[in-house]
This record gives structure tokens, sequence and C-alpha cells, in this order.
């Protein structure tokens, strides 16, 4: 009997919740980093950056026999910390009298690994260094950043992340046709769990519809959106985000 390989290291946390839709840019995603050693997703603040690279670099953790590892860095205000945050990740030590960016270097030339920096914009010249000299050092290294602009290295692929895909128009059509849309899917999901016995239905179809719609399907918006079931109808919601100013 063969034994199963054991799980490749890493730190990628668990999903809270389902993932939904974005099939085709997951697919499209992995053959990129097949082939980039830079990629950047970019996008505004709740489009779904950092869930679209968790979600990607757990399809992809096999590739990768030293692991994927993320490295948040929304809270790290001080460009100097960014590697001292990316060495705590990873189990680097600092050396003394050595820069810890070349010790970082060092370390990583000879692991085929998957880093994930999370939440760049802040910080992007920063992180735009670190990752040059890493990819300079480290043959086998990938990284994968989110950002809301690029981090402009050399052979950074930058890829913008789309909203959820939403009913283009709002005239007749079958509850079918609407449910296909990864925003409404998303909200049926977000809602039901919210409100027990919530279903997506014919009767609250449109409404639905016109919320996401109202939401340029950027998930963000559309979750706080469904967690307002509890004590309103869809139609209600819809309704008042008609009105952008309340």
């Amino acid at each position: 009997m063969t034994s199963a390989a054991p799980p490749a290291p890493g730190n990628l946390p668990a999903e809270p919740n389902s993932f939904i839709g974005r099939e085709r840019d997951l697919s499209e995603l992995a053959l990129l980093v097949s082939d980039v050693r830079a990629l950047t997703l970019c996008g505004p603040g709740g489009i779904g950056k950092t869930r679209l690279a968790i979600r990607l670099a757990c399809d992809l953790v096999p590739e990768f026999p030293d692991g994927a590892w993320l490295v948040e860095l929304a809270d790290t205000a001080d460009t100097d910390l960014i590697p001292r945050r990316v060495a705590a990740i990873l189990g680097i030590r600092e050396e003394q009298d050595r820069p810890l960016l070349s010790t970082l270097a060092e370390a990583l030339r000879a692991r085929r690994l998957l880093l994930i920096l999370d939440t760049c914009e802040h910080i992007v010249d920063g992180c735009a260094e670190l990752v040059q000299q890493l990819l300079a050092s480290c043959p086998s290294l990938r990284v994968i950043a989110t950002s809301r602009e690029p981090l402009r290295v050399r052979g950074e692929t930058v890829w913008r992340v789309p909203p959820l895909s939403v009913p283009t128009g709002l005239g007749p059509g079958s509850l079918a046709d609407l449910i296909r849309h990864e925003a409404l899917q998303l909200f049926a999901e977000r809602a039901s769990a919210a409100r027990s016995g919530f279903a997506l239905g014919s009767e609250n179809a449109q409404a639905v519809a016109r919320l996401c719609l109202t939401l340029d399907g950027m998930p963000l918006a559309i979750e706080l959106a469904a967690a307002r079931v509890r004590a309103l109808s869809v139609e209600q919601i819809a309704s008042r985000l008609d009105d952008r100013f309340r």
C-alpha cells in the first residue's frame, strides 16, 4: 500500500466560507503562474484580490514542494519591516552585520516556493524592492502580490481582477438566466447563511439582480448587503441601495 505524500509546508489560511465563481479566472491565472515569476492582482478595495490570491495558491500548492506562504502587509507601514515580516513567516533568522534581504535571498535560493504578498499598495516601493531582489537571486521562486497598483518590477505581469458577473440588463428573463451570474450566486449563498430559509427564487431574483447591478458586482459590497437580510427583505435592500448617497 502506497502512503500518501505529506502535505507541502505553508501557512495558507482555511477559507471562512465557500468560494463562489471565478472558475475561468482561476484557470487563466494558473496558466500565468506557470509562465511568469511575478504576478500582481490589481483592483480596487473590495474586488476580492486577497480571496482570489489565496484560492489560487491553494490550487497551486502541489506544484511547490517548499510550500505556499502568505505574508499579510496591511498593517505594515514601514518599508524596512517588509523583509522582517517575510523572514518571520518563513522562519528565517536575521544574521548580525548582514542585510536581512541578503539573508532571505540566500535562504530561498534553492527553494521552489510560492510567496504571496498581500495588500502592497501603501508600501509599493518597498515591496517592489524585495520582489526584485528575491527574483534575481531565487530562480525557482514565484510571487503573487495583491495591490491597488502594480509593483512595476521587471518581469511583472499585472492582472486586473474583474467584478463578478452581473446581468447586463433587468428585462424579462428566466430564473435560470439570472442565477448563472456569479454576483447573484454569491448573494444567495451569503444571504442563506445570514438567514435560515433564504432562497433565490422567481419572486426575488429580479430584486437581487438589481441589487447586484447597483453594486457593480463588487464581492465585498454584495456580502455586506446579503448580511442585511436578517432585518430587511431583498426588495428593501435594493430600494435603499438605489439611493447611493443614503
